[in-house]
């Protein structure tokens, strides 16, 4: 038995992980089991995650190793899954408003995505493991990439669960404008996931050593920006020049700001769909900058004016005699092709596009989430009661779990920044493992951001991702300290 617990601790963990990193972002959405009353599905990486969080709870309970429940960090944690559960009750016996068995699916997912953060935790025994979730996480960013670019220019298919129809495993192809998906549910999703990619891809640079290793990093940086141009994101693509700005700042690299940003606004006037959604956004006409994409317009037939033929005007008499004219046939005309202007094929869809989504986030989700707060401040109307959407995961938060769900979670996330806000400011830290910390704490802010305009919290492929890699920086953080002591 004490092997085996040595080869679960040892092996187990670090091997499962790496998998997780590696499958998540590259296996499609589709659906395993389908669950009554919602579109949702049991997917095959909710099974994976349970089984390496179920051999991390066996490990524990029969080692006997407790010492993780008196971090203040765990303590946290259990005080949102509690708060959650009562919201859950609260929702099933108070407010009697959601589905039982919706609800729950939805409090264990929470408990699924917290779940990695201690096995990624244990999973790391020394500082050089991080190579290895490196190379993983850059093979399978650039297999997210290749495929998201086959289903552009080669017509790959696409998995998506945008809708109920979609959502059953439907193989579809990307018409030329619409956003890529990849292996993502949506162009939302996948523009989330570059954001977390982003910073840690520039950090990675920064603490390479040979170019042999920084070529590939840098590939994997450029082509993670175009990609994040093609889903025309736009809270996304704001969400990543704050996050890698602020790794610029916090790793002292102010020197490439200015080059930062001159590309990445020469990314923007060159994308045709994000250029255009951005001027829809603030009512500011940029055609006459955007290198926009022409497709060939349809030819148009014209109906013009058909120059009649003179006939010859009979004399007036007194008496008029009546002439039987014969009708002279209708000539078709010469279709004439006409040129499909900026304006009429791209800029009003994409504004009309703008608008709507605006609209539904103002008038129809937020409002929803708002009434939700207000019918149970305390504890909300209960995980899946405002639906799959809201677009806003803090108004989420406060409608489903009310203002103690929304405490208890920042309660988790302020213990978090506390630690790395202490260790930044250690003089004694090593600089190799304050950037990788700067580097996650600069996806972090990109997580949040995007958290205003987007349900990241509840995005599967994203969540497991950003809580295996707060798992990693709580353990460099950690191991550094150890070193520093020995």
């Amino acid at each position: 038995m004490v092997k085996l617990l040595k080869f679960i601790e040892d092996k187990s963990f670090f091997w499962g992980i790496t998998f997780l990193l590696f499958f998540i972002p590259l296996y499609p959405k589709f659906p395993l089991f389908s669950v009554p009353e919602t579109y949702v599905s049991i997917r095959l990486e909710d099974i994976f995650v349970a089984l390496v969080v179920a051999l991390f709870c066996f490990w524990v309970v029969l080692k006997r190793n407790f010492s993780i429940l008196k971090w203040s960090l765990t303590k946290a944690i259990f005080l949102y899954f509690a708060v959650g559960l009562l919201s859950v009750l609260s929702g099933i016996f108070i407010t009697k408003n959601i589905v039982p068995h919706l609800a729950l699916l939805h409090f264990l997912r929470r408990v699924e995505y917290l779940s990695l953060l201690f096995v990624t935790y244990y999973s790391i025994k020394q500082i050089r493991q991080l190579k290895t979730y490196g190379w993983v996480i850059l093979v399978a960013a650039f297999g997210v990439i290749c495929y998201g670019l086959g289903q552009k220019f080669l017509s790959w298919p696409v998995v998506s669960t945008m809708n109920r129809e979609f959502s059953k495993g439907m193989i579809l192809r990307l018409t030329w404008w619409a956003r890529v998906n990849s292996t993502f549910a949506g162009h939302y999703d996948l523009a989330a996931f570059m954001v977390l990619i982003l910073p840690l891809t520039v950090v990675a640079f920064m603490v390479a050593k040979k170019w042999l290793v920084r070529i590939p990093i840098l590939l994997l940086g450029i082509f993670s920006y175009y990609l994040l141009l093609l889903t025309a994101s736009r809270v996304s693509f704001g969400a990543y020049l704050v996050s890698v700005l602020f790794v610029l700042i916090l790793s002292k690299k102010r020197w490439f700001i200015v080059p930062f940003l001159v590309i990445s606004i020469t990314g923007i006037v060159l994308s045709a769909d994000l250029g255009q959604r951005y001027a829809a956004t603030f009512k500011v006409n940029l055609s006459f900058l955007s290198g926009m994409v022409k497709v060939k317009p349809p030819s148009i037939a014209l109906a013009p004016t058909i120059t009649p033929i003179p006939t010859a005007i009979p004399t007036v008499s007194a008496h008029p005699t009546l002439v039987r004219v014969k009708p002279s046939p209708t000539l078709t005309p010469t279709p004439t092709p006409v040129e499909a202007t900026p304006a009429a094929e791209i800029f009003e869809p994409t504004e009309l596009a703008v608008s709507r989504s605006t609209d539904i986030r103002l008038k129809v989700e937020w409002p929803r989430a708002i009434l939700a707060f207000l019918k149970n401040p305390l504890l909300g109307t209960g995980y899946s009661s405002i639906t799959l959407a809201t677009d806003n995961d803090y108004l989420r938060m406060l409608g489903e779990t009310g203002i103690l769900g929304f405490l208890a979670f920042f309660a988790i996330i302020l213990e978090i920044f506390k630690r790395i806000r202490l260790f930044l400011k250690d003089p004694s830290a090593s600089k190799e493992a304050k950037l990788y910390i700067i580097g996650i704490l600069g996806s972090a802010v990109g997580y949040f951001l995007n958290a205003t305009f987007i349900d990241v919290f509840e995005a599967s492929k994203i969540a497991f991702f950003f809580w295996i890699m707060i798992g990693v920086g709580l353990k460099v953080i950690d191991l550094d300290m150890q070193n520093l002591k020995s």
